[in-house]
């Protein structure tokens, strides 16, 4: 794949794209932020049950 051809791909793509409407971007937020949330939700749960295990490892 030569240079033009990456030029022509890449200017046939910029011509489908189109701005995302307000609704599309709002909804992408939210799915954003869940992601955020649950995957923060999880490393704590797994930090909290990695500290309790390793605390009766060194407690005894």
């Amino acid at each position: 794949m030569g240079v033009s051809d990456f030029i022509n791909d890449s200017r046939r793509i910029l011509k489908l794209a189109t701005k995302p409407s307000r609704k599309e971007l709002w909804m992408s937020t939210k799915i954003t932020l869940l992601a955020m949330v649950l995957v923060g939700m999880l490393s704590f749960i797994v930090q909290v049950l990695m500290t309790l295990v390793t605390s009766q490892w060194t407690g005894s």
